[in-house]
């Protein structure tokens, strides 16, 4: 029998999603609806069924429109990719309906926790796991006190980014030994001067909280995640060298980074397909240290490339939640493998 499951409007990995399940599931095993913004999408090119989503509507209204859709399509299944806030809320009304959604988390205040870098820290801290130096600053006296403990006197480089943020937006280095006009020259846009943030956070009037953090050196991880239920069942962990300067990455076998994702996924009840950041504090001694970093509650924009290993992600999910698979006959990732990624043109 079929399981018919709709994907909601989210970013592109939606689209590599559905390609990855299609490329190993049985005939007729899910049929993987899609449901965006504008018809002018690639999704339709991958998607077994294709829906527009409702443009901007109130929650009420967006909430109608799914259940009626859901209803009308025969899906048992939604797997959101936005309003994670607006569904936690509702999930007795899907149940009734006969729809389970797929969501990060069991409730929205776990979610906001989640979402607030500052939260999710204080969390993570009280399991024990390593994090970067960090202080919350919202006015410009904050972030020079920040700068003079986190600096160290200027023996450590200070990196700052919003409590509340996506795409790594508004994240930068501080770095006052460039001028503003080599940086400007260069495109250097996650570099800033200590005075121009300053400036800033004066210009906010204290309403976008940063925090200020030690900024560490070492090669930065992205680890991709299966998890159920606040529970770690699979992970790839992929390591981006600073020698690979962006053009590729290694996936590992990496009991520390998968450990730290462990306790990220434990301590904050997440649920399907998350990703974990870190990256290495290098010690005086030469020793590596991995960091957590952040979590995000969904697929990562490299989650293609970490189902190069051998782990299709997406299309375990799936059979883990309808029920055909054990979790133990889930494979594991290969290690040692190099992987990039492409664009392609497509027609839509």
């Amino acid at each position: 029998m079929t399981t018919r499951l709709l994907l909601t409007r989210g970013l592109s990995n939606v689209r590599d999603a559905i390609d990855l399940i299609h490329g190993v599931m049985a005939p007729d095993e899910f049929h993987l609806g899609a449901a965006y913004a504008t018809e002018y999408t690639p999704l339709r090119r991958v998607a077994d069924s294709f829906v527009l989503e409702p443009d901007d509507p109130e929650p009420g209204a967006y909430i109608e429109w799914l259940l009626a859709l859901c209803q009308e399509r025969d899906f048992a299944w939604v797997w959101p990719q936005s309003r994670w806030s607006l569904l936690l809320n509702q999930q007795s009304r899907f149940a009734a309906a006969g729809v389970q959604l797929i969501l990060p988390c069991p409730d929205t205040d776990t979610l906001d926790a989640v979402q607030d870098k500052a939260r999710a820290n204080a969390r993570l801290a009280a399991t024990g796991v390593a994090l970067p130096q960090t202080l919350p600053v919202t006015t410009a006296a904050d972030f020079n006190a920040a700068l003079a403990i986190l600096g160290d006197n200027g023996t450590r480089q200070v990196c700052v980014k919003p409590v509340r943020s996506i795409y790594g937006l508004g994240f930068r280095r501080i770095d006052d030994r460039k001028r503003p006009l080599d940086r400007f020259l260069a495109n250097d846009c996650y570099t800033l001067g200590s005075a121009e943030f300053a400036d800033l956070l004066v210009a906010a009037a204290g309403q976008r909280p940063f925090l200020a953090m030690e900024y560490l050196a070492g090669d930065e991880r992205s680890i991709d995640c299966l998890a159920h239920q606040g529970r770690l069942v699979r992970a790839v962990v992929r390591r981006k060298p600073a020698n690979a300067h962006g053009r590729w990455q290694l996936i590992e076998d990496d009991p520390e980074g998968r450990e730290i994702a462990r306790h990220a996924i434990a301590a904050l009840s997440l649920h399907g397909l998350v990703n974990v950041q870190t990256r290495e504090r290098l010690h005086p001694d030469g020793r590596r240290e991995q960091c957590f970093l952040e979590v995000n509650p969904r697929m990562s924009g490299g989650m293609d490339m970490a189902c190069q290993a051998g782990l299709n992600l997406p299309y375990w999910l799936l059979r883990l939640l309808v029920g055909t698979v054990e979790e133990a006959a889930i494979p594991w990732p290969s290690a040692g493998v190099r992987v990039a990624k492409i664009e392609r043109a497509v027609v839509v």
